[in-house]
């Protein structure tokens, strides 16, 4: 699992109006990291991946399949 030392935890970050929330995985017998983004105080999606850059970028995507089949 890549720590990504740089990257505070747990991470919280605003991309195109939508809030993105990174934690690593509560369950501990599995490793990873959960993700999720939220609008207005709603959770939209969520999932979970091996590393922090693979949460982030999982959860930018998903703003942007949102918003694509949002129109």
């Amino acid at each position: 699992m890549d720590n990504h030392p740089n990257i505070a935890l747990p991470f919280e970050d605003e991309y195109q109006g939508f809030e993105i929330y990174v934690e690593p995985n509560p369950d501990h017998y599995n490793e990873g990291f959960v993700w999720s983004i939220s609008k207005n105080d709603e959770c939209l999606d969520e999932g979970i991946e091996f590393d922090i850059q693979m949460a982030i970028d999982a959860a930018r995507e998903a703003i942007t399949a949102f918003e694509n089949g949002a129109n």
